[in-house]
């Protein structure tokens, strides 16, 4: 079929295909994040293997020290002041008898084969939590000179890159290849494919600007599909699996905290962070030891947990330690810094530890970079 344009035809298809020329470039350059992907989780799992990387700003380098020094605390705060409540073991309704797994110190620091101690658990009652109304009491304490010594080398600031932010978290190796952090810290919630994390480097034992274990790159994120699509923040738990570096992975060279889940609410804990928002600066660990204060059931079962501590900006997904202990076995894992109402200013919480945690810890112990 013979097509006959016109003059004004031509003129018209050449003023099309240059608009649509520029509306693709403008498209194209108007922003890094495209629309909202939704991901396909598995077993209630989601990583960032598919996960697109914007182009801008996207490096694959140790962080500089000024890039360190100006990263953003993530923000802790929430509005309101939650719905807090004593609760006890009744109330909480564990899924199963409380678990310990044991952690282990560096590869340089570990005693003989063989010499590793036991643990058994004995027959657990029903505790009844004391609690506290707000604020709950707490101790809260600067580490000075333990940050290359087991259990305080497993902790780390966490740098990463979020939606063209950089911002700081902190987190906790956990053993293999994994550390274990806060679920915002890995995702914005927000449904997308581009709330991933990106430019992600941990700094175990990070002091003033140095970080003398190195700087770990990522391989890959985990989040539970409550946080990924609701920013549920009953499930603010995420993890980061880590390549190697030179021929160690990251629990062979800082060693690992242990692991607790379905334990009842009467607990103590010790809370490792490096706040980042005023008054402190980031430069250093920071820790609050304190006992379960109460439980917010402003968001449903399982209820996050409070303690008393004045932890800011930048403390996020710092471990909860219960069975704190120097270079001995204990240092279980049993929480991480999630969230504080704005008008508290000393309280922290963390999401419950139960079935959801454990699951997420499996996958990320067991997961391999390669």
């Amino acid at each position: 079929m013979n097509v006959r344009y016109t003059r004004v035809g031509l003129a018209l298809i050449m003023i099309f295909a240059m608009l649509g020329t520029s509306i693709a470039l403008a498209a194209s350059s108007a922003s890094d994040f495209p629309v909202p992907q939704i991901q396909d989780d598995e077993n209630g799992l989601i990583s960032s293997d598919n996960a697109p990387v914007p182009q801008s700003g996207a490096r694959n380098r140790d962080w500089t020290r000024e890039e360190m020094m100006n990263a953003k605390p993530y923000p802790l705060g929430l509005e309101g002041n939650g719905k807090p409540a004593i609760l006890s073991d009744q109330d909480l309704q564990p899924t199963g008898k409380p678990v310990f797994i044991e952690g282990y110190p560096p590869m340089d620091e570990r005693p003989a084969a063989g010499t590793i101690p036991s643990f058994t658990l004995g027959s657990v009652g029903p505790l009844q939590p004391l609690g506290y109304p707000y604020p709950a009491p707490f101790t809260r304490y600067e580490n000075f000179d333990q940050y290359k010594k087991y259990p305080y080398v497993t902790v780390g600031k966490l740098f990463f890159t979020q939606y063209g932010v950089d911002y700081v978290c902190s987190a906790a190796s956990i053993g293999n290849y994994a550390l274990w952090t806060a679920a915002h810290c890995v995702h914005a919630g927000d449904g997308s494919s581009y709330g991933w994390s990106y430019n992600v480097v941990f700094a175990p034992a990070y002091m003033n600007g140095k970080a003398p274990k190195g700087q770990w790159k990522y391989y890959k994120l985990w989040t539970r599909s409550e946080w990924y699509y609701n920013r549920d923040h009953r499930y603010d738990i995420g993890g980061v699996v880590l390549y190697r570096k030179g021929r160690s992975t990251i629990g062979q060279k800082v060693g690992a905290l242990g692991f607790a889940y379905n334990l009842g609410l009467n607990q103590h804990w010790h809370n490792i962070g490096y706040p980042a928002a005023a008054p402190f600066n980031g430069h250093t660990q920071q820790i609050c030891t304190a006992s379960y204060a109460y439980s917010d059931t402003a968001f449903g079962s399982p209820y996050p947990s409070a303690m008393g501590c004045d932890l800011t900006g930048g403390a996020s997904g710092g471990p909860w330690i219960v069975s704190f202990g120097g270079a001995g076995y204990g240092n279980y894992l049993n929480g991480n810094n999630s969230y504080r109402y704005t008008g508290n200013i000393y309280e922290l919480y963390t999401p419950y530890f139960g079935d959801a945690a454990y699951s997420l810890y499996s996958t990320l112990v067991n997961d391999v970079a390669p």
